[in-house]
């Protein structure tokens, strides 16, 4: 009888762990399925910040930041802004890169046709050359705050 007690703790926990074990998969799949339908009328925000080879002069910048302006005339695109790094004394801020751009969308799914649109492909091509790290944030504008 003794050697029947381990054996009964070792079924009931292998039962146990099959039972949550299921319940947690179950709860991801629910989760993942309500963000993605929830997600879907949420603003989003796409940032982009670019470092720039050495010898990109002043004036390749300018136009960089002129071709960037323009993604604004894509029809999924609600707002564009664009701009240098901000110079801080401040640790904590990465004032490194050469150019910010962000853009803000309705939704993931503008964000979406953004990143397909042959024009975006092509003005990335003519931005692309002249960079040499990039690094893009997306995420959603849960604030919903304009002045």
């Amino acid at each position: 009888m003794k050697n029947c007690i381990p054996l009964r703790i070792a079924a009931t926990l292998l039962m146990l762990y099959t039972l949550m074990s299921t319940s947690i998969v179950h709860a991801s799949a629910s989760a993942a399925e309500e963000n993605s339908s929830v997600n879907s009328d949420i603003p989003v925000v796409h940032t982009v910040l670019f470092w720039f080879k050495s010898e990109t002069t002043a004036e390749t910048v300018a136009n960089i930041t002129n071709i960037a302006s323009s993604y604004g005339s894509l029809p999924m695109v609600r707002a564009v802004y664009v701009g240098d790094s901000l110079p801080s004394e401040r640790e904590v801020v990465d004032d490194s890169f050469g150019i910010a751009i962000t853009l803000l969308f309705d939704s993931e799914k503008d964000l979406q046709a953004y990143n397909a649109d042959p024009e975006h492909a092509r003005k990335s091509k003519q931005i692309l050359p002249y960079v040499t790290r990039g690094v893009i944030y997306d995420f959603y504008n849960r604030a919903q705050t304009h002045k």
